[in-house]
């Protein structure tokens, strides 16, 4: 692909943009672990919103959900629209209790919950997780990204990516990585939402982009090969519950607000933002396949629409848009980082290995696992290759890890007799149950396997229930504390002699966000 030096010129000049806001950043934090690893306490909803945005589009919504929009169309979108029910579960259930708890990482609540070995397992399960799926995959997208637009050779794409991205992660923590994904979400979303436009008017309108048969639709029949309309209902209410309200690298900016207002308002702000992601990263695959239906690899169908229609453009617009798209790979490389290094550091290091650590040993051990988990994605990250599409990759691990893991953290929620010992043996289902989609792989099992998680929910359900039945109930009294009360729907404030302004009230904007979501999945379905 052939750029101008003016196009390269704004992509660089963007990547130095991006480093020197995060070392400035890491220049600015006091050297606490509490800053490091949580801000400080002190994010702001508008930051908090957009950073969880940006933690959340990369490789896998750019090349992989662009390229799966190209094959099967507005179904697709349920990737981004779908979020609103576990969104609501987050925002009324987990973050205020999260909050109030002082919680730092998921696992630590595990442990205040139950006890010490579901916090190990959870902790082990989030990192290797991150590392060699979630890390792996978004290194490998953006390194054949990268790898495509400049030709440059496929492990260099991947280093420049885990170079750039890592530094000023190491260096600075989550401050550095949310005031960072404040300028690449505005980025990735300017650029998303000009292809999408650009590519509207050259198809001829919203018409042309819906099209007729299934392909127009939000849901298709239970029997469609890959997804069919019960697959998505497991998205809806186990694999988004999961990514949403157990997820450390989605979930530690919300730990890091100034307060229960900010972090709820932040989610709220995020799942607004939600509304437009899918016009820029979902969209534009339907575009690409109506001016081109026979591209030999989707994957390929975000970087052919913007060759096509941003490059006649000049001005260095193109180099504009990949600089986009680059951000969202960083973004999320530094986001998973930065989580696997918290829980390194807080779950296992301060809390098994060194007790006493200071604050500087704190920091200087979540530095060096944050290079080591960089490690790990970078060497892992070509077995990615192995799948035929790169979404394809993400989703079918996700939608069977994420089955286990919701029902210990319902069930830690709401059910007191459930106990250590039911949580543990159910989060110990995560490891066989996500090499499921390798196994189907190497025997070459075809079956629809969002169908087969949405199965799984209920028999893992019941062995919950049989390994809670099989240990004596926890102490009543002691597991009160650490279950969810109708009084935490109310914001906690610190002076409640005032009510909040009407354009502070959260249910008056979550009221707002459900009829514009429902209004959707009307019009749409």
């Amino acid at each position: 692909m052939e750029l101008s030096v003016l196009d390269y010129t704004v992509f660089f000049g963007y990547i130095a943009a991006v480093l020197t806001i995060g070392f400035w950043v890491a220049r600015r934090e006091k050297p606490t672990a509490l800053d490091y690893f949580l801000a400080g306490d002190k994010l702001p909803w508008f930051a908090i919103g957009f950073s969880m945005v940006a933690a959340s589009i990369s490789t896998e919504q750019f090349i992989g959900e662009v390229g799966f929009a190209y094959r099967y169309g507005f179904a697709v979108a349920n990737w981004e629209w779908g979020i609103f029910p576990a969104v609501t579960i987050m925002l009324a259930f987990f973050a205020p209790f999260y909050l109030r708890r002082r919680i730092a990482t998921m696992p630590q609540y595990l442990e205040h919950r139950f006890g010490s070995s579901s916090r190990i397992i959870f902790a082990l399960i989030t990192v290797l997780s991150y590392a060699f799926i979630n890390l792996a995959g978004v290194l490998y997208g953006g390194g054949l990204t990268i790898h495509t637009i400049f030709g440059v050779p496929m492990w260099v794409a991947i280093c420049f990516l885990a170079l750039a991205a890592g530094a000023y992660t190491v260096a600075g923590g989550l401050a550095s990585v949310v005031w960072t994904d404040v300028l690449q979400t505005c980025l990735l979303l300017g650029g998303g939402l000009l292809v999408f436009f650009i590519g509207l008017n050259e198809i001829g309108g919203w018409d042309a982009l819906r099209g007729t048969g299934e392909r127009a639709h939000l849901f298709l029949p239970y029997d469609h090969p890959e997804l069919p309309w019960t697959g998505m209902l497991v998205l809806f209410l186990s694999t988004n519950v999961w990514y949403y309200a157990t997820n450390q690298y989605i979930n530690q900016r919300v730990l890091g607000a100034k307060d229960d207002w900010h972090a709820r308002a932040g989610i709220l702000f995020a799942a607004f933002l939600g509304i437009f992601l899918t016009f820029a990263v979902c969209f534009p695959g339907i575009i690409a396949y109506r001016l081109n239906p026979n591209l030999e690899n989707a994957d390929a169908a975000y970087p052919y629409i913007v060759s096509k229609l941003i490059g006649p453009l000049g001005y260095g617009i193109r180099g504009l848009v990949f600089a986009g798209m680059a951000g969202a790979f960083m973004s999320t490389i530094e986001s998973l980082v930065n989580s696997c290094s918290t829980v390194l550091t807080i779950d296992f290091y301060k809390r098994y290995w060194n007790k006493q650590a200071s604050d500087q040993g704190m920091i200087r051990f979540g530095r060096f696992a944050a290079v080591f988990i960089l490690l790990i994605g970078v060497l892992w990250s070509g077995v990615v290759g192995w799948w035929g599409s790169i979404f394809s990759y993400f989703q079918q691990c996700w939608f069977f890890m994420a089955v286990p893991v919701v029902v210990v953290f319902v069930s830690a929620l709401f059910w007191k007799r459930s106990n250590n010992f039911s949580a543990s043996a159910t989060l110990l289902l995560c490891l066989p149950m996500t090499l499921l989609p390798f196994a189907f792989k190497l025997l070459k099992v075809d079956t629809n396997q969002f169908n087969i998680a949405g199965l799984m929910l209920v028999p893992v359900i019941i062995f919950h229930v049989i390994m809670t039945y099989m240990k004596p109930a926890p102490d009543p009294v002691e597991i009160d504390k650490w279950i969810w009360k109708p009084a935490m729907l109310k914001p906690l404030r610190s002076d409640d002699s005032k009510p909040y302004p009407w354009y502070k009230r959260l249910l008056l904007w979550w009221a707002i966000l459900a009829v514009i979501y429902v209004t959707l999945y009307i019009l749409l379905w």
